[in-house]
């Protein structure tokens, strides 16, 4: 080995001591959160990091423990087992503001310890993350969040599917060495995709990431309904496992596929393809709002066909209608009833003749009507009276 290749590998060995691993990064967050959000006293005094596969992770697991599912960027999901004596201490700090000195005593650890704990875990990934300089680290300890807790060992396991994960276990001080406990985090492994790899190997930008990949790469959940069932309270509160529900004769065919939030969005029958459940989609029926238009489009619709109508020899397009025979009408017409002839008006103009009416002489009218008194009138001699005196109005 030559000079400068010793030099070198001095270097790279003090660059190494002096950088942000993942349980350094843990160590160091765990004291700042607990200090600044809780006002208490924890230490990491051990810290431990391994990979280990999926199938054997029940060793890592504790039901004395308080077992939470992590969520996690990209789908991940990954795991923390915190100790019973850390679970206590955090319920003694937040509710009485101290640690007794004393182990605290074994119980049952609840849905409210988990809520209480959740702060400190999601300011845990926060924290360490972000002093993280390898983007190797940053892979593992990804930015987790407090997902829900768990009863017990056997769920916990069903819940972590991946196959490798990275188990990170910190032994910790609490309170100025009152007592340990430990917290282990179960991180799934990432895998990067190969275009990734193959651009950091190579030095170049990683490729951009289009709209289509990103949509593709979700992950959308859901869920296959064979039937509803009625059932009274009582009943459904006796249900213990091994009862059996009847179902209805075409509960395969008539399976309804919905989401989340309980919207069907599909239908088709289930069956199996190669030992895995499989279920056939039916197509969609054409609705209001999306009519089928096309000919293709109007096969699973079960119309009558209907053929163009002809053009007829007239060069109206009438040749769909039935013919009809105008002497046939003539014909039926013939039976008809000859109808009796209506009586004429009289007079030049058809109207009736009103000679017999009386009529109103000029005599007859005017002898019906009373007399008028005179009216008293003003002569030509008469003088009006003077309006000297009215006041004068000032028009605005």
């Amino acid at each position: 080995m030559s000079v400068l290749q010793r030099k070198a590998q001095a270097g790279k060995q003090e660059h190494q001591a002096r950088a942000m691993t993942v349980p350094k990064a843990l160590r160091v967050s765990l004291a700042k959160i607990a200090d600044q959000m809780f006002d208490m006293a924890l230490a990491v005094i051990g810290a431990t990091q391994e990979r280990c596969g999926g199938d054997a992770l029940s060793d890592k697991m504790d039901d004395a423990s308080l077992l939470v599912v992590l969520d996690g960027p990209r789908g991940n999901v990954g795991g923390a087992v915190i100790g019973a004596e850390l679970v206590a201490a955090m319920i003694q700090q937040q509710t009485t503001g101290k640690v007794a000195k004393e182990t605290p005593a074994a119980r049952p650890l609840t849905s409210t310890d988990a809520a209480l704990c959740a702060p400190l875990l999601d300011a845990l990934f926060q924290r360490s993350h972000g002093l993280l300089e390898e983007d190797a680290d940053r892979d593992i300890l990804c930015p987790y969040k407090f997902g829900a807790r768990v009863e017990n060992a056997r769920l916990f396991g069903l819940a972590l599917d991946a196959n490798e994960y990275h188990i990170v276990k910190l032994t910790i001080d609490v309170a100025g060495g009152a007592f340990q406990s430990n917290l282990t985090l179960i991180l799934p492994v990432f895998e990067r995709a190969p275009e990734h790899i193959a651009s950091e190997e190579t030095g170049g930008a990683a490729p951009a990431q289009t709209l289509e990949k990103s949509v593709m790469n979700l992950r959308a959940d859901l869920t296959a309904v064979l039937g509803r069932l009625k059932l009274p309270l009582d009943k459904l509160s006796q249900l213990v496992p091994g009862d059996v529900l009847t179902l209805k004769p075409d509960a395969f065919d008539t399976v309804e596929i919905m989401t989340c939030d309980r919207r069907v969005v599909s239908r088709g029958a289930m069956g199996q393809i190669e030992g895995q459940r499989a279920i056939q989609l039916d197509n969609a029926v054409a609705r209001p709002d999306h009519p089928a238009r096309r000919a293709e489009d109007r096969e699973g619709l079960d119309l009558p066909q209907i053929d163009p109508l002809k053009e007829a020899p007239g060069g109206n397009d009438y040749g769909g209608l039935p013919d009809i025979d105008i002497g046939a009408i003539e014909h039926e017409s013939e039976g008809l009833p000859d109808l009796p002839d209506l009586p004429a008006l009289e007079g030049a103009d058809g109207l009736p003749d009103l000679s017999d009416l009386p009529g109103l002489s000029e005599d007859t009218e005017m002898a019906a009507l009373p007399d008028l008194s005179d009216l008293p009138g003003l002569s030509d001699e008469d003088e009006l009276p003077s309006l000297e005196d009215m006041p004068d109005f000032k028009i605005a």
